[in-house]
């Protein structure tokens, strides 16, 4: 990784800009295929490839003003072990989705987790002046961290909204205005 491709700084991650250096050499496409850390997601329902990764990086990634994904890598350098997004940016109503994959099992660790979150939270309520980031997730227990770490709200739960491995599964909407996030995080310093 080069100093140059890094957009955000942390103490244990860097989230580095992605380009086809990191669908050559990272495993990347492949977290898609792997049905273990796809278990919680939607994906795995088809075969994934790096040509399909390609396809997908210069359609929905590459110049797309209305979303921003970056690699998660470790501090110190290496390849991207995961990915952090905000997707769906509304400037209109500042309002953005968040999703996050660790797809190496050797970093899945709650320090990845969580600053590869908050730097992007960050980013989204003191850069690009979003005033809401909200997600979903089908593990109880993801939403709730999220509520705990960051102070998200469980805004509903819709009902038998996704299916994966046989079973219909609720779908828990998290949401977090920035007025929440400011008060929760007042002594640190802005992005």
């Amino acid at each position: 990784m080069r100093n140059k491709d890094i957009f955000l700084q942390g103490e244990y991650v860097a989230l580095k800009v992605l380009d086809e250096t990191d669908i050559e050499n990272s495993n990347w496409y492949d977290w898609f295929n792997d049905e273990k850390t796809t278990r919680f997601m939607q994906k795995h329902y088809y075969p994934n490839t790096k040509k399909q990764q390609l396809e997908f990086w210069e359609s929905q990634i590459k110049g797309n003003d209305n979303k921003i994904q970056l690699g998660i890598c470790p501090a110190q350098g290496g390849n991207i072990v995961g990915c952090v997004s905000l997707s769906s940016i509304d400037y209109l109503n500042r309002k953005a989705e968040i999703a996050t994959i660790i797809g190496e099992s050797s970093a899945r660790n709650v320090k990845i987790f969580y600053e590869s979150n908050k730097l992007m939270i960050m980013h989204g309520f003191h850069t690009l002046n979003l005033n809401r980031i909200y997600g979903g997730t089908i593990v109880k227990e993801l939403a709730d961290a999220m509520c705990r770490f960051f102070g998200f709200q469980i805004e509903g739960i819709s009902r038998q909204d996704v299916y994966k491995n046989g079973t219909y599964h609720d779908v828990y909407q998290i949401g977090l205005l920035k007025e929440d996030f400011a008060k929760r995080f007042k002594n640190q310093a802005q992005c």
